[in-house]
């Protein structure tokens, strides 16, 4: 037994060693296998982690600028906006072009900042194209709205094909989504990959680790985990993805909303502002968010309203109304607000919301109906007193002038002449007011003769200095005696009463000068007019200078706009100057503004020049005379007699009637003994154009004039178009001239 023992020990070592190399080979095999199973584990949980985050970075702010580019390019944006401003060519709408412009360009230079790929950068350059062309054409949009040229025309000119942008701008889109499925694609086949591996190599795991079972159970233990890990991660993903599709329509929602909408927390902090919000206020979302919402208060609503709003809202009710606010430029805006509370699940307060559109325009417009509609009611009452109170002008101006010609007759004191002479001025100038009166009140239609304008204006400054306080010094320099335009009278005389009324104003009780200018700007000159009437010899230049506080720079531009004003309510209709400019443009001219702090307020008024004709002076000095025998109606008595007078003054034989049935009666006894008929258009029972019909009836040929205080387009019948008419109240040489054409008319 002793000497087998050395034997048996190799031996048993030579059968252990199979054994042992086996076994070795076994838990080397098994140890492969398990590093090798760790290893890819390793490796699949590896690409999932870096797709995860390839996914999770994928959620950069590219989404948010391509959602900004849409949103501020396509409907409601730039485009649409662009459309509006075209046919509807309102400044507000150039106002939002340019600032979408801006936001536009800085979220495509952002993009392009952050190193997009080929595909981005390439699509980023067509919309910024398109973007850039369409910012163009704003000033060519205003220069065609400044020349008045109609939208067609306009369209014309800054048409833009904006379908490679849009194109451009779906590629952006696409390309965005596709790299983020990509990134999702890779996630699910690493698991996909992951899961194969792991559940093939746990069938060899089972079958290599036969012989020692607590590794199997610890393998198969982990393979149990990763595949729970594996379809949990899969569940959160499909989830994740729904949530942020979302959440991301929720965001166009409120970016895209055409109302406003502010986020506050329970203590009035600013948390969000939508796109509207901003647009209307001029804030950045910077400068509002963490503000209170007082930064918008104008001062228009007590502060006792807002105290009971914030009562109200504490108390878990909601308020609605209208707010006037401030926007960051200074100017302000009307929104229609409605202001919520936001409950939890608990019905708790969380936050407030405030939901705002934008009535600015509409109040305007509403304002601007109830002032039309004043000015109908206006011009109701004109038409309604025309009647009377030109009447008893016409009787003021017409015995005034007789007696002014008797005085001269009988050389009466000075002081009595002066007397006259004042009683002339006033009528004259209630004459002009009744005259503007119509003319503001029912748009009378005005009509342009040559009109010396040196004369005008020394008669319109007659009026003028007469209103005006002692302490303001009026001084006409003309630099020419005789120049000539084609405007209506009435109307010339208007634009100088506003334009003199308005620097008395400006001026106030502290004093100063105006200084009228009058001077010739030869054609082709520097600083006359462009575009000259044919048989225009060139440009009338008249300067209305006052030494006042001058107009704020930011209102200049706007003065000229029908229904602003600067002064209180009450005092002014914002028509003056809106109607200045309209007269003047009328005639052919131009109006220009020069205005500072230091040297006050000048208006520049440029008209065509014409060749002077006979001027209204000369008129006036040798009125004509005549002989005739005239049937004389009206059935103001006072009036008939003041008219025969003048008639008579001038020569003329005349039979006067205050009942045109009277006078057709006398007519008809004896037709062939009357030169001309003479009568008023408004009387009871027969009115003039009645009146001249039924003597047409006896004699066609018979001359005819009326005489009316308010003389309307189709006050008188077709088969009437040769009657000449004089408007109440009239003057001596007007009423000579009036007969003389009347007459001569017929017989030439």
């Amino acid at each position: 037994m002793q000497t087998s023992h050395p034997i048996s020990q190799p031996k048993r070592r030579r059968r252990l060693m199979p054994i042992a190399v086996a076994g070795a080979a076994v838990l080397l095999l098994i140890l492969a296998v398990m590093l090798a199973l760790s290893n890819e584990t390793s490796n699949r949980f590896h690409k999932i982690k870096t797709g995860w985050e390839e996914y999770s970075q994928a959620a950069d702010p590219r989404g948010l600028w391509i959602s900004e580019i849409r949103g501020y390019f396509g409907y409601g944006g730039m485009i649409h906006n662009f459309k509006n401003y075209v046919l509807r060519q309102d400044e507000k709408y150039e106002r939002t072009l340019r600032a979408q412009s801006r936001l536009l360009l800085n979220a495509i230079a952002t993009y392009q900042a952050a190193n997009p790929d080929p595909v981005e950068q390439d699509a980023l350059e067509r919309i910024k194209r398109v973007v850039e062309e369409y910012s163009r054409n704003i000033e060519i949009i205003k220069q065609g709205i400044s020349e008045h040229k109609s939208a067609e025309e306009i369209d014309a000119l800054v048409r833009v094909d904006d379908s490679d942008a849009l194109r451009a701008l779906a590629v952006l889109e696409r390309h965005w989504l596709d790299q983020r499925q990509r990134n999702l694609d890779t996630i699910v086949v690493a698991l996909s990959d992951g899961d194969a591996l792991v559940r093939s190599l746990a069938g060899v795991m089972v079958l290599l680790t036969a012989l020692v079972g607590l590794i199997a159970l610890m393998i198969f233990a982990l393979v149990g985990s990763a595949l729970r890990s594996n379809a949990a991660q899969l569940k959160e993903l499909e989830a994740r993805k729904s949530a942020q599709m979302a959440e991301r329509k929720l965001a166009w929602v409120v970016q895209q909303s055409p109302a406003s909408i502010m986020i506050t927390d329970t203590h009035g902090t600013i948390e969000f502002a939508n796109r509207k919000l901003l647009e209307m206020t001029g804030y950045s979302e910077e400068e509002l968010v963490g503000k209170s919402p007082s930064i918008l208060k104008s001062g228009h609503t007590p502060e006792g309203a807002y105290r009971d709003i914030w009562k109200r809202l504490s108390q878990g009710k909601p308020w609605r109304g209208v707010f006037k606010n401030l926007r960051k430029d200074g100017s302000h805006y009307w929104a229609a607000t409605s202001l919520l509370p936001l409950l939890n699940e608990e019905g708790e307060i969380t936050n407030y919301i405030g939901v705002g559109e934008d009535i600015t325009e509409k109040r305007h417009v509403d304002e601007q109906i109830a002032q039309v509609q004043k000015m109908e009611a206006v011009g109701i009452l004109a038409g309604s007193v025309a009647h009377d109170f030109n009447n008893v002008l016409m009787t003021i101006i017409g015995n005034t002038e007789l007696i002014k010609l008797e005085s001269e007759d009988m050389d009466a004191p000075k002081d009595v002449r002066a007397s006259i002479e004042h009683i002339e001025i006033a009528s004259r100038r209630a004459r002009a007011l009744i005259q503007q009166l119509l003319t503001f009140a029912r748009q009378q239609p005005g009509q342009a003769r040559r009109l010396e304008l040196h004369h005008a204006v020394d008669e319109a400054l007659e009026l003028i200095r007469v209103s005006t306080p002692p302490t303001v010094q009026i001084e006409f320099k003309p630099a020419v005696d005789l120049v000539a335009t084609d405007i209506d009278p009435t109307a010339f005389f208007q634009i100088v009463m506003n334009l003199c009324h308005n620097a008395v104003e400006a001026i106030g009780d502290k004093g100063g000068r105006i200084e009228l200018r009058l001077d010739r700007i030869n054609r082709g000159t520097k600083g006359g007019l462009k575009k000259l009437p044919k048989g225009a010899l060139g440009t009338i230049k008249l300067e209305i200078d006052d030494n006042g506080p001058g107009i704020p720079q930011d209102i200049q531009e706007k003065i000229f706009e029908p229904f602003f004003s600067t002064k209180p309510v009450g005092k002014g209709t914002g028509l003056g100057l809106a109607i200045v400019r309209n007269w003047v443009e009328e005639a052919g001219g131009k109006v220009h503004l020069q205005s500072s702090r230091e040297t006050g307020t000048c208006f520049t008024l440029l008209f065509p020049e014409f060749e002077v004709t006979e001027s209204e002076t000369e008129q006036q000095s040798r009125p004509q005379m005549g002989h005739e025998h005239i049937l004389l109606v009206d059935d103001e008595e006072e009036l008939l007699y003041t008219i025969r007078r003048m008639m008579a003054r001038l020569g003329y034989r005349v039979e006067a009637f205050s009942n045109p049935a009277l006078a057709l009666h006398a007519f008809r006894t004896n037709p062939g003994s009357y030169d001309a008929v003479v009568t008023d258009m408004m009387m009871p029972g027969m009115n003039g154009a009645e009146l001249i019909t039924a003597l047409h009836e006896i004699r066609p040929e018979l001359p005819a004039m009326v005489i009316s205080s308010y003389m309307v387009e189709g006050s008188l019948p077709d088969d009437l178009k040769d009657v000449v008419t004089v408007q109440k109240p009239v003057n001596m040489a007007g009423l000579a001239h009036a007969m003389r054409l009347t007459i001569d008319r017929s017989q030439g």
